[in-house]
């Protein structure tokens, strides 16, 4: 595969990690940003996030402010960086391919009639000025350091967000005021999936348990 080819396809790559990052940090601070003042009440700390949040007998909390200060503006870092290497390698494939140096081309002399010759200049493939070895080694240590970054960010918050999910549960136990064979309703129809649909069907079953 020649240079070209494969900065075309390392810019769509990056533009599609790029997206991807910033979709994740404006969801996640909509979602912050809704249950902040719901789930801030602490009195001598902030636990607004919404992940890492706590069940406690009078009200559900939220998590401390940090993991979602992390979710939230961490993925604004490599999105950052893949955006400089889109309009790097993009420049390089749209305009420095218009360059003639980075045309490989063949002339040729055909003679018409006696005495008069005209030369043919046929182009045969473009191609983007190569880069230094040096250049890809530096790219690819980065990528492999920031795809670890964008794990440890998607574990952080993936564990988050099932710890609210159980924490929640048991705030809607003592809600409900609910034991016994009524509790696996609860862990059966509010998944974390967080489906509203569930929550509708959790509420039948229980009404359904108590008239039994």
């Amino acid at each position: 595969m020649d240079q070209l080819a494969v900065e075309k396809k390392l810019s769509l790559v990056y533009l599609f990690c790029a997206f991807a990052g910033v979709t994740s940090s404006i969801t996640t601070g909509i979602a912050w940003g809704h249950w902040y003042r719901t789930l801030d009440q602490c009195v001598d700390r902030n636990c607004s996030c919404i992940i890492y949040g706590h069940h406690t007998y009078t009200v559900f909390l939220g998590g401390e402010q940090v993991p979602c200060i992390w979710v939230t503006f961490g993925p604004l870092l490599y999105v950052f960086c893949t955006v400089s290497l889109v309009c790097f390698h993009g420049y390089r494939v749209l305009f420095a391919t218009n360059s003639p140096k980075t045309r490989s081309s063949r002339a040729m002399l055909a003679k018409m009639e006696p005495g008069e010759s005209i030369q043919i200049e046929a182009v045969s493939q473009e191609s983007t000025s190569p880069l230094p070895t040096a250049y890809w080694v530096t790219v690819s240590v980065l990528t492999g350091l920031f795809t670890i970054y964008a794990l440890i960010h998607f574990s952080i918050y993936v564990d988050g967000y099932y710890t609210t999910c159980n924490q929640y549960r048991k705030t809607l136990e003592q809600f409900l005021g609910i034991h016994g064979s009524a509790l696996p309703v609860i862990y059966s129809r509010l998944s974390c999936q967080g489906k509203e649909e569930d929550k509708k069907i959790l509420l039948v079953d229980v009404e359904n348990l108590w008239k039994n």
